[in-house]
């Protein structure tokens, strides 16, 4: 059968296939090159959007990189300012910005800041200060900003645009395309010094139960400085007692830290001692550490700094290996003449003035009395030292050294040695009754006092000695004689007093500034007894800077 006829002829059959025109009028050659165009604008697309992810993730792991840099940087220089924050045996600040100067992030040194911090209480977050000195306060893991008897330091690696050339923003690679040609970064680390450097008062012995008691009333401020305790103590002593160190009552301290090699009560952690330190009231609540055998890192036993201190320095007098003088080579026998000249005086019952030298008898100054201690050029840095022994009676007994009930006692530029005499073999005290007005300066802190600069080696050793009392003496019972310091205000001690262990002191009364440092065997600091001690630096003990990253 025909499908069409026009004229006699078949009509052209069409195409079967659509595709090769179009409904529209298209060609399928005009159809595929627009399909190939919107293929390479997809590609086109999609290739810049692989480009922009491989590029964020390229400037993400540079920035992570670099900042890592950062990181290591603040922590080097935290930790090595740490080192020395406590005894300023290097300057902390420099020592931390030369330690993160070594490290390098994008291509530059880090850099920190060694803007002086402000020494009134002031944020952490200043955003001027990259280093900043001040406290760890250990049980709730703050850091407060603070001069007053530091302990830690936080440093801040920074990178921003407000810093200069020594530190810009951190360089993108890929960013620019995007608009993005830097980025800021910032860390911080803070590291926290755990030894006994930077201590007012320390507590010498390792056996005493306990080491340190505080009690009653009684209020002691370290202004600059802690306080370092070596009692282990023992549960099988016959009190029963564990305990290195004691605190009760309504005392408070207010210090930089209190270190205890043994343990202390109330323990570390115990909400007690926020009543007990003082802290707020001068430094804007800096804060406090207590440390002991039962905390991370616990405290290292020290050696006596003093008696190590003291064998290299240049001094005059005699000074055997450990803690006291030569008293023989002092004063000479009968055949040979000693260094120093003796003289016998009794109980001084009127105002006197006396000149250095070894008094046998030792001094008793009564009420109303004052006796002024003449160093006879002190002030040219020549240390000057009174020598007072015990006086007669039996050996073995204890006697005059020296004593004050309710007198006055002045001497500028010079060093109390109490020891015993050595005709009779009486032992001499240091004893300060009520009412006790005592104004003593050691040579070095005398002649420091006049100079416009502080010179540190001033008082360093047995320059720096205020009041020494030897620890060789034994009574009859063989026993070291206690020291009693009792006082009044008006008075005051600049220089170190010194009560070498097994030495143990009681501290009453309203007693004013007891020194720039305090070394004792023990101590007992109770009753109604206020007392400050102005730690400058003095006497660092002896062992290995331990600082840890604490955040």
């Amino acid at each position: 059968m025909e499908r069409c006829k026009v004229q006699g002829r078949c009509a052209p059959r069409r195409s079967a296939h659509p595709a090769a025109q179009g409904g529209d009028g298209r060609s399928t050659t005009t159809k595929s090159r627009n399909r190939r165009g919107i293929a390479l604008a997809w590609t086109a697309i999609v290739l810049f959007v692989m480009v922009g992810m491989v590029g964020l993730s390229i400037d993400w792991g540079k920035l992570v990189w670099n900042a890592q840099q950062l990181q290591n940087a603040a922590d080097a220089g935290a930790l090595a300012g740490a080192q020395v924050v406590k005894d300023r045996s290097a300057d902390p600040v420099l020592r931390t910005h030369d330690l993160a100067f070594a490290n390098w992030a994008d291509q530059l040194p880090v850099t920190l800041r060694t803007t002086a911090q402000p020494p009134t209480p002031f944020t952490e977050d200043d955003p001027t200060l990259d280093i900043f000195l001040g406290r760890w306060v250990r049980y709730n893991h703050t850091f407060i900003a603070t001069l007053d008897a530091p302990n830690a330091v936080r440093a801040v690696a920074r990178r921003n645009p407000t810093l200069g050339a020594a530190a810009p923003p951190l360089a993108m690679v890929f960013g620019p395309i995007f608009g993005t040609n830097t980025a800021n970064a910032e860390r911080e680390a803070v590291a926290f010094c755990a030894d006994s450097g930077g201590s007012g008062l320390i507590c010498l012995s390792d056996t005493a139960v306990p080491g340190l008691i505080l009690s009653g009333t009684a209020d002691i401020d370290v202004e600059g400085g802690g306080i370092h305790v070596n009692s282990t103590a023992a549960s099988d002593v016959p009190s029963g007692n564990a305990d290195g160190a004691q605190v009760s009552g309504t005392a408070q301290i207010d210090c930089g830290f209190i270190n205890v090699v043994g343990e202390i009560t109330p323990e570390p952690n115990s909400s007690e001692w926020e009543g007990i330190f003082l802290g707020g009231a001068d430094d804007g609540g800096a804060g406090f550490t207590v440390t002991d055998a039962t905390t991370n890192s616990p405290p290292q036993r020290v050696d006596d700094p003093l008696a190590a201190v003291m064998m290299n320095t240049s001094t005059p007098y005699v000074l055997p290996p450990g803690d006291h003088l030569d008293l023989g080579a002092l004063i000479g026998d009968a055949t040979t003449p000693g260094v120093i000249p003796t003289y016998d005086i009794p109980t001084v019952t009127s105002n006197a003035t006396l000149p250095p030298g070894y008094y046998p008898n030792g001094i008793s100054i009564t009420n109303g009395v004052t006796v002024t201690l003449d160093p006879q050029g002190a002030t040219s840095g020549i240390g000057t030292v009174f020598i007072f022994g015990g006086g007669g009676g039996q050996p073995g007994s204890l006697g005059t050294g020296l004593t004050i009930n309710g007198g006055t006692l002045i001497g500028h530029g010079v060093t109390c040695y109490v020891t015993k005499n050595v005709a009779t073999g009486v032992c001499g005290v240091t004893d300060w009754g009520a009412g006790a007005v005592v104004d003593l300066w050691s040579p070095g802190d005398w002649q420091s006092q006049f100079l416009t600069q502080a010179d540190p080696s001033l008082v360093q050793g047995f320059n720096g000695i205020a009041v020494w009392q030897d620890p060789t003496m034994r009574d009859a019972k063989g026993e070291t004689p206690q020291v009693h310091l009792n006082g009044s205000p008006g008075g005051g001690v600049h220089g170190t007093l010194y009560f070498p262990d097994p030495i143990h002191i009681f501290l009453n009364g309203d007693l004013g500034q007891m020194g720039n440092q305090i070394l004792c065997g023990s101590a007992t600091i109770d009753g109604k007894a206020t007392i400050s001690i102005d730690y400058d630096g003095r006497n660092t003990p002896g062992f290995s800077h331990r600082a840890f990253l604490v955040r």
